[in-house]
């Protein structure tokens, strides 16, 4: 089950297109007709929403140490008055 680059160039190209043009749809009927091809397609897929999931992770950890450190220092504690300040009206 080896995968040459331009079938993974291939699989890219149907995977982050919009799905309408005409590449598409022959790439679909490839699919019926290589059963094979479309396990690859859809093991590429999982890796984009593995890779896709692990950088939201990653987004969300440096947001949570920037709103730690923000709200939960004493160097910044004007800094957090101020916001407070703005949601009590």
């Amino acid at each position: 089950m080896k995968t040459s680059l331009n079938e993974l160039r291939l699989i890219e190209h149907y995977l982050l297109s919009d799905g309408k043009d005409g590449e598409s749809f022959l790439f679909e009927a490839k699919m019926i007709l290589q059963p094979e091809l479309k396990q690859q397609v859809y093991w590429q897929n999982k890796s984009y929403q593995m890779v896709h999931d692990y950088g939201r992770k990653q987004l969300k950890n440096e947001i949570n140490n920037i709103h730690e450190t923000l709200f939960n220092t004493a160097e910044h504690q004007t800094f957090r008055q101020k916001v407070m300040r703005l949601f009590r009206k």
